[in-house]
């Protein structure tokens, strides 16, 4: 059981191949071009179906139907789902979606270095792009490529569902602070105030501030202003 093929004249950049996992155990049809159980397709070899169909079809097409019904699996996806919004993007990671979705570390640190050279859109000088790497790092995940493993977080008040101050160490002896969040309740858990601040090497020096204020309408965030300094 191998891919099947179509439109070998219509060559396209990228790929999105999915297999028929139907429980039912039946043919799946896809862009009305059908997947035997079991048989994987390129959709991109579909003539007529580009890019722009296969991401609309993820988010409220016959796609998102199919994976929510389990009729189909992804076997490979390195198209560019850029757009999506954060709920979206979580939907497509429970399917198995890690390429093209979110802009890695790597992928937005070269398109920042390409406007710093250019002058593109303005430019951003040497210190923006860094300013960016150091947010890339640290918002809200800790520290990832490029710093040495063995950071240790610290969160506060201890055993509170609502934590005040979480920090990130260099390591557990807290020798160097790396990024620290702090945390202000409007009431409960709506956090009306989230300040993040970043660290220089030297684990003293605070080199980057990025400060959200959040407005609610109900239970439910209305507003979000973010200063950056």
């Amino acid at each position: 059981m191998g891919m099947n093929v179509f439109a070998p004249d219509q060559p396209q950049c990228g790929q999105f191949v999915v297999r028929n996992i139907s429980p039912q155990k039946k043919t799946v049809k896809v862009f009305n071009y059908p997947i035997n159980l079991r048989e994987t397709r390129d959709l991109l070899k579909i003539p007529g179906i580009y890019e722009a169909e296969i991401k609309s079809s993820l988010m409220k097409g016959q796609l998102r139907r199919k994976f929510l019904n389990q009729d189909i699996e992804l076997v490979i996806s390195n198209i560019d789902l850029l757009q999506f919004t954060d709920c979206g993007i979580q939907y497509l990671h429970g399917y198995g979606f890690t390429t093209g979705v979110t802009i890695g570390f790597n992928q937005l640190d070269g398109y920042v270095q390409n406007l710093i050279t250019s002058g593109g859109g303005g430019g951003l000088t040497p210190q923006q792009h860094k300013t960016l790497r150091d947010l890339i790092h640290f918002i809200d995940q800790g520290p990832g490529d490029g710093f040495a493993s063995g950071a240790f977080k610290e969160v506060l008040p201890n055993n509170s569902p609502f934590p005040t101050s979480i920090i990130w160490y260099l390591d557990v002896a807290k020798t160097k602070k790396l990024v620290e969040k702090y945390i202000t309740y409007v009431s409960a858990a709506f956090p009306s105030v989230i300040q993040w601040n970043m660290y220089d090497y030297d684990g003293v020096t605070l080199i980057h501030t990025v400060t959200d204020t959040i407005t609610y309408n109900a239970a439910f965030e209305s507003t979000r202003t973010r200063a950056i300094s």
